[in-house]
């Protein structure tokens, strides 16, 4: 029951996390102007906005940096202090980031606010609670003679992680649009509070495993400390020597090139539509909802269809949807330098 009641309270935090961070997304380009707009007074409306898709674009492209720094720091603090604490600094630092946001006075300000997303990874901390909270129920079935089901169990609990976060990926930019339409910085003190249930929930319905479930055999406690403090120093050694693998070094560079890509598709299209199109903040929210629902139908029908197509082989379908990736950048690339073109 404690397993269960672990996993439904991942998908309620999932799905608050992805509301609260999609509430920002159709607002941040407004509020990058804005911010230009009342510090920078005197400067025309050309400049003005050539500056805000510059910030915008910095700004974007340094989340992405941080964020690229934090994935191996949740790493070692899964391994270190276990998905309960872990869980709660991710979203302490969730509230810590939309609290700066929605005092910011400067674009400055907004590059503050995305230093504490550093820790903002709550699906991978969400598929440690999934994937830990799966395994404890499958031993405990195992242990009173039911079925070895845990595998099957796993992967459908983990599924169900990408439905929550689609579920607040299509709440958050709707409603964060609407909610700007008054206020820009209303989005962000409603995530606040959305992060901080996320921590209560946290402190209240998780749990970490025991020591003596995290070792091996029958370590002592110092034999215990001794394994865990080498882990931590040798882990950036280790994650870094995964890069001279003949096969994962080859993928990591296509999981680059994919990454640079859908970075400057996701950066790009809100200014198109902002610029080009002069969608306002409630029309770019449904716009970016709508996009996340498509996303959503085509990975519960088009995902069973590749698959079909491509047989039971995980390499097919890989290079099926990094070839799909592509031809869609294409297309967006070409849609874009129309735009440019004729509007």
């Amino acid at each position: 029951m404690a397993s269960s009641t672990e996993v439904v309270v991942t998908y309620a935090n999932i799905i608050l996390y992805a509301i609260s961070y999609q509430l920002q997304r159709p607002v941040e380009p407004f509020l990058v102007r804005s911010l230009i707009h009342n510090n920078q007074n005197n400067t025309s409306n050309t400049n003005e906005e050539e500056s805000s898709n510059q910030t915008y674009g910095r700004l974007t492209s340094f989340f992405s940096f941080i964020q690229t720094i934090g994935s191996p720091l949740i790493g070692i603090l899964l391994d270190r202090i276990g998905v309960r604490k872990t869980s709660i600094l991710v979203y302490f630092a969730s509230a810590l980031s939309y609290s700066i946001l929605a005092n910011a006075t400067s674009t400055t300000w907004l590059f503050w606010s995305k230093i504490p997303t550093i820790l903002q990874h709550a699906f991978l901390v969400g598929q440690a609670t999934v994937a830990s909270s799966t395994a404890a129920t499958s031993d405990n079935n195992n242990e009173s003679g039911g079925s070895n089901g845990g595998d099957k169990q796993r992967a459908v609990a983990l599924g169900r992680m990408t439905t929550a976060y689609t579920i607040g990926a299509t709440i958050g930019p709707a409603l964060g649009g609407y909610l700007a339409m008054g206020d820009l910085f209303a989005g962000a003190r409603l995530a606040i509070w959305g992060s901080i249930i996320s921590v209560i929930l946290s402190i209240i319905f998780l749990k970490d495993r025991s020591s003596s479930e995290r070792t091996e055999g029958n370590k002592t406690n110092s034999d215990s400390q001794k394994e865990h403090q080498q882990s931590f120093l040798q882990s950036i050694h280790k994650t870094l020597s995964y890069l001279r693998h003949p096969t994962i070094g080859p993928l990591l560079f296509i999981k680059l090139l994919n990454g640079v890509s859908s970075s400057a598709f996701t950066t790009i299209l809100p200014l198109v539509l902002v610029n080009k199109l002069h969608l306002d903040t409630s029309q770019l929210g449904y716009f970016m909802s709508a996009s996340s629902l498509s996303v959503a139908v085509f990975a519960s029908f088009g995902i069973s269809a590749s698959m079909s197509l491509v047989g039971n082989r995980s390499d097919r379908l890989a290079s099926l949807g990094l070839a799909l990736r592509a031809v869609s950048i294409v297309c967006f690339g070409g849609g874009v330098s129309w735009l440019l073109l004729h509007l």
